[in-house]
């Protein structure tokens, strides 16, 4: 009806204009006969209105015209005139009958008669938009949980969200395009199976149908232009994360030749275009697409490389600093791609001499002046394109470094008052102010081997070269490893020649490199020492004039206050210990002071992420000190947390750094208000589960570090974690469950918190609970937990246990018993404890206390009047079924003995008596497995019989 397309502004749109049309007719039927009337009169009126204006005229006619000088005095009084009758016609108007308003409400505008069968299909057109609109909603509404779908376990459920999204995108939906975007997320997914290859090959088929397969109803050239712009709008407004996803997928899909040669030219005019101004993100989706595409197919970038320079690298990349930046990543595909090896060998790629007139734009272009940002990103990937592709980059680097060093602290900036430029050419202004070194420095940082007198003719431009040192020191140690690779590579070749060659001395080769050790060795001994004492610390180094430089710039920040600067000298800083172990330890300290004490988030966050590669580069340095690394899971900036989570993952599972007690933080990034770390976290536990027996030996320090943390954990929080946690079935072996319920009892002795009992026993009803040996061990540790039981919170969860125990499908008769025991001295405790409670609230006798007790029930029974006795006479028969032959006589001598008065040799009879039954009712309470410990009830028993032997002896005495 209207092209099957399901835009909400649109219908409503449509809506809206059709409750116009409807308020704007009416039907015959629908007007009534006054309102007709009230039309009639209306219509007379207007009639004699009209009359009576032709007489004004005429009389106006009559009157001579003022002079012009008089019309703005005219026109004031006027305007006086009407404020000031405004009042009264106000009054008058509030005067009005009240009928007289009702006739005027009901007075009908203008409308527009229609037939009655017009005004019904009007009537159901406004229903079917309303229905419309609301289904529309109730997509929009769906949409997010559909996206939660798609990271689903079930490969169904991935299926048919993906199916569905797909749907909702052809039909205009337009929260669709954002799950189709969060659909490239899943070309990730390991294909080790056959659900991951599913789930792939239906991602390209969604992808297929929807960009690049050609409509048949449109012509050839069309299709080229359609499906190009389709692929250049997928570069906008995306993530790096999304754009890391589009490369791999459009690399997949060029691997089977999906799309054609057409398309890649179109792609190409769209870049090159001079003849007039076409948007910048156009130019940039066009080249960020082409350098996707020939990571699958290199001959796509060889090709054109004239445009690049001509382009990317000429006076539009100068001027647009982001297409400079992805032209260098183009340019670092003709190094060609690295093909799958065993091991993770560097890639050596496809070498250009250093006097190709590629290394001299990307000089050109890193040298060329600017104050914004944008030109630390494009500067990162031309040093990246440069060691990429040179045969010899170091040599260009040095060179690149020398002339910027000479334009910050040359003799022109020397001999000029240190000043900071206020604005470029695109308005940009400069954040730094003039800066002076502060000469009272310590002893260690006062011998500057250059430049001795620092003086820098703009923050901005230091920072430039601080950063380009930094990431020229990174790269150096990458280019180091791949000439190492290379030259191994070499002499295993050719020890695999000269074996063919010489296979009779080949036994006496072995035995001499068993010896003295191989070629291979000392290739990697001879590029350590390069790397740890020449790249740093060598007299004819250039980087070594910059390493004291860096901790002065960082250590004087008051000094030095410029933020750009401080955020590049921190991170050249972090590049610069990657390089040696030495520099590292050495300023490892002042890192982690700055990590603990800047405010600056984007300073912590570079921090984090260099200590990550630090970890790899010297495990044991900062193995030792990972503590600050976890303290950054409790920052407060979002960005940082992010950062540590996903290093501590990448630490964490590729056994870098030991998993240790502060995991307890990780666990708490499961409920961050932030979706993205709640997410990454989850990752991290899904997969740390995966490894042997992680999460069970880390479980006490998780539960205890939560349990004892200040601020507390909300509870509601701490009981979701810990459900996250125990769903891994890592307790599922008899024995780490028995390991799990013997620790978390003994925490419930070692505490007086109630908080941590009500922790400890939810924790204890999340494990599974199979077998007989957990319960018995629950049972063993009844003395710990007995008295806690009177909590309603705790008693709960142990009515958990036994209830996720009865419900095993498979549960032996020794499992069914257990839970009966376990059950009954629940039972029982917790009624015991609540009796206690109530009666220390009373004021009652301390147990264990056989005198003071047959004291105070000889007083109750002088006391005591004989209905009292009668009660408890009643009481005793009720629940005592053998005593049921003296109850009279017992009833008898209780009312006699409130009258007669009991010598003093019957009461230490008495008492004598009590005792001995107490002490053998003790015994024989530790002899029965059941009873563990001197119940009230049973006291209460012994107290009866004492009244049965007293009342004995009074009656007989009688």
């Amino acid at each position: 009806m209207y092209g099957g397309e399901l835009d909400l502004e649109s219908w409503e749109s449509k809506l809206n204009k059709l409750k116009g049309e409807i308020a704007s007719v009416s039907t015959e039927d629908d007007i009534p006969a006054i309102a007709i009337a009230q039309m009639t009169m209306t219509e007379d009126t207007n009639v004699e209105k009209q009359t009576k204006d032709g007489d004004d005229n005429n009389n106006d006619s009559d009157t001579e015209m003022n002079d012009a000088t008089d019309e703005p005095d005219n026109k004031e009084q006027e305007q006086q005139n009407e404020n000031e009758s405004t009042p009264a016609d106000i009054d008058k108007s509030t005067q009005q009958p009240p009928y007289q308003k009702q006739q005027q409400r009901q007075a009908p505008e203008s409308r527009t008669i229609i037939s009655a069968e017009k005004m019904q299909q009007l009537t159901l057109m406004k229903a079917f938009h309303l229905d419309a609109v609301k289904f529309i909603q109730q997509l929009h509404a769906a949409m997010p949980l559909i996206c939660q779908l798609l990271s689903s376990k079930s490969k169904p459920e991935v299926l048919e969200a993906m199916e569905f999204l797909v749907t909702a995108y052809e039909y205009k939906v337009n929260p669709a395009s954002e799950g189709i975007r969060k659909m490239l997320h899943l070309i990730w997914t390991k294909d080790t199976s056959d659900e991951g290859k599913g789930v792939k090959m239906k991602l390209l088929e969604c992808y297929r149908k929807l960009y690049f397969d050609p409509d048949s109803r449109l012509k050839p050239r069309e299709n080229v232009n359609t499906i190009a712009r389709n692929l250049i709008q997928l570069t906008f407004n995306t993530t790096l994360a999304e754009l890391t996803s589009l490369e791999q997928l459009l690399s997949t899909v060029m691997a089977e030749d999906v799309l054609g040669d057409l398309v890649i030219e179109k792609l190409w005019s769209v870049y090159g275009f001079t003849g007039g101004n076409i948007p910048k993100e156009q130019r940039r989706g066009a080249i960020i697409i082409l350098g996707m595409l020939a990571k699958a197919r290199t001959e796509i970038v060889n090709e054109k490389v004239d445009t690049l320079l001509r382009i990317g690298l000429g006076p539009l990349g100068k001027s647009d600093l982001a297409l400079g930046r992805y032209t260098c990543i183009a340019l670092q595909r003709l190094a060609g791609s690295k093909t799958p090896e065993k091991g993770r060998s560097a890639h050596a790629g496809i070498r250009l001499p250093m006097t190709h007139p590629v290394f001299g734009r990307l000089k050109d272009i890193i040298e060329c002046q600017s104050q914004e940002m944008e030109w630390f990103s494009m500067t990162e990937q031309a040093i990246n394109a440069i060691y990429m592709l040179g045969e010899y980059p170091d040599v260009l680097c040095a060179e690149i470094i020398r002339n910027k060093t000479i334009k910050v602290f040359g003799e022109r900036a020397r001999s000029e008052t240190p000043s900071s430029t206020t604005a470029n050419e695109d308005g940009v202004i400069e954040m730094s102010e003039p800066m002076e070194i502060d000469y009272d420095m310590s002893m260690s940082q006062q011998v500057l081997p250059y430049p001795q007198n620092p003086v820098h003719q703009s923050a901005m431009e230091l920072s430039q070269l601080l950063f380009i040192v930094g990431h020229v020191a990174l790269k150096q140690i990458v280019h180091l490893e791949i000439i190492e690779a290379a030259w191994k590579k070499k002499k295993t070749k050719a020890d695999a020649d000269k074996k063919k060659n010489n296979d009779n001395s080949a036994a006496v080769e072995d035995e001499l490199e068993q010896v003295g050790g191989t070629a291979e060795d000392d290739i990697g001994d001879t590029i350590t020492h390069i790397r740890e004492r020449e790249v740093l610390f060598g007299p004819n180094s250039l980087l070594a004039r910059f390493g004291l430089l860096l901790t002065e710039i960082c250590t004087r920040n008051k000094v030095y206050t410029d933020r750009t600067l401080q955020i590049m000298a921190t991170l050249a800083l972090g590049k610069f210990m990657c390089v040696s172990s030495d520099y590292c330890e050495k300023n490892l300290q002042l890192l982690f002071t700055i990590l603990e004490k800047s405010k600056d988030a984007t300073i912590r966050s570079n921090i984090v992420i260099a200590l990550g590669d630090m970890a790899v580069c010297f495990n044991t340095l900062i193995d030792e000190n990972i503590s600050f690394l976890y303290n950054r899971l409790g920052d407060e900036n979002s960005i940082v947390k992010k950062n540590a989570v996903m290093v501590l993952t990448h630490l964490i599972l590729n056994g870098m750094v030991k998993v240790k007690g502060q995991i307890s933080e990780m666990a708490k990034c499961l409920e961050d208000p932030d979706q993205r770390i709640a997410d990454l976290a989850k990752l991290f536990f899904t997969e740390l589960a995966t490894k042997d027996n992680a999460i069970y030996n880390n479980l006490p320090d998780i539960i205890s570090n939560l349990t004892n943390c200040e601020p507390k954990v909300d509870e509601e929080i701490f009981r979701r974690i810990m459900r996250f946690v125990f769903s891994f079935d890592f307790a599922e072996k008899e024995k780490q469950a028995e390991n799990v319920v013997d620790k978390l009892c003994q925490r419930f002795a070692n505490t007086d918190d109630e908080r941590i009992w009500r922790d400890i026993a939810f924790c204890l009803s999340l494990l599974p609970f199979k077998s007989e040996r957990s319960v018995r061990k629950l049972l063993e540790g009844l003395p710990t937990y007995q008295d806690k039981l009177h909590i309603e919170s705790v008693h709960k969860s142990f009515q958990e246990i036994i209830l996720k125990g009865r419900l095993q499908k498979i549960a032996k008769p020794e499992l069914k018993a257990a839970l009966d025991e376990l059950e009954q001295k629940v039972a029982r405790k917790s009624g015991e404890t609540q009796g206690e409670d109530e009666k220390e609230a009373g004021g009652g006798v301390v147990e264990g206390d056989p005198l003071a007790e047959d004291q105070e029930q000889r007083g109750e029974r002088a006391n005591t009047p004989s209905s009292n006795s009668a009660t408890n006479t009643t009481i005793t028969s009720a629940t005592t079924k053998t005593k049921a032959p003296k109850r009279n006589l017992r009833k008898k001598a209780t009312q006699s003995s409130s009258k007669a008065t009991v010598s003093p040799r019957q009461q230490r009879k008495k008492s004598t008596d009590a005792q001995r039954k107490r002490k053998r009712h003790i015994v024989e309470s530790d002899e029965d497995d059941d009873d563990e410990e001197l119940e009230i009830g049973d006291d209460n028993e012994d107290g009866e019989e004492e009244e049965e032997v007293s009342s004995d002896d009074d009656f007989m005495e009688e």
